[in-house]
């Protein structure tokens, strides 16, 4: 929505750049998906200090004028105990298992060397987590399965175990030393369920697909709180970028 999206870019700019504060985009997609974004989005989308790509595979720092710098500390840590080619191959195993009409590797410029994604429906989606999890074990690759998307198909990434929007999140606040509770995290679907789990603020836009408010409504009651006694994650009423200034505002940070 380009009208709250210039909303929020008008706030970034006045007041939050003033204060010291950085903004991270955290995506599922890759480096070339979010420039084309952004160059689509110009002017109603703020340039971020850093960008967390491929649901945490990737960390970019921004040194100026659109232009990006991989971390590369970050990809190294990620691929101990990867293998990207046993990853494709158990992922072309489960297509055979669950038919192609089931389920399909997505196009190759969604990926990365530690990111192999595959559309599956959901009809199939338990039988294509079991065949991937299990095969991957026996093979001694230390990946995790995230999940997202909603009607009858959902996106099915296969990371290395250290990847994720939590870790990623993490990696990059260490980065700008800026401290746990004054960190928010912010989201609209399954994929950001992770980062979620954090000790991090949390903000759940008020237009967030189903998978994540059952998870939220779910998970709301044993979630922690801050030292006011306020909880620590909260769902807005608003949606898109006006949710995150409705979230900002009720953790005081607006």
């Amino acid at each position: 929505d380009d009208a709250t999206t210039l909303r929020f870019k008008k706030y970034w700019q006045r007041e939050a750049v003033l204060r010291g504060c950085r903004l991270v985009f955290s995506t599922g997609r890759t480096l070339e998906q979010y420039l084309e974004l952004a160059e689509e989005k110009a002017g109603t989308l703020v340039e971020p200090d850093g960008l967390i790509s491929g649901v945490g595979t990737r960390v970019y720092t921004c040194t100026g004028r659109g232009q990006w710098e991989e971390d590369k500390a970050w990809t190294a840590v990620l691929s101990e105990g990867w293998n990207e080619s046993v990853v494709r191959a158990t992922c072309e195993a489960a297509i055979q298992v669950c038919g192609e009409e089931q389920m399909h590797f997505r196009p190759e410029r969604e990926m990365n060397s530690h990111k192999v994604t595959v559309g599956v429906h959901v009809d199939k989606l338990r039988a294509a987590e079991e065949h991937i999890r299990g095969a991957l074990a026996a093979e001694g690759v230390r990946a995790k399965i995230i999940v997202s998307g909603c009607g009858d198909w959902r996106f099915l990434d296969v990371v290395p175990e250290m990847a994720g929007k939590l870790e990623s999140l993490e990696y990059v606040r260490q980065q700008y030393n800026i401290p746990k509770d004054r960190t928010v995290g912010c989201g609209d679907s399954g994929n950001d369920i992770a980062m979620f789990e954090g000790e991090n603020l949390s903000i759940v836009v008020g237009n967030a697909q189903a998978d994540l408010c059952e998870w939220l409504d779910a998970r709301m009651p044993t979630m922690g709180t801050r030292d006011n006694g306020q909880p620590r994650i909260v769902k807005t009423t608003k949606t898109v970028a006006d949710g995150i200034l409705e979230g900002l505002q009720f953790f005081g940070l607006y």
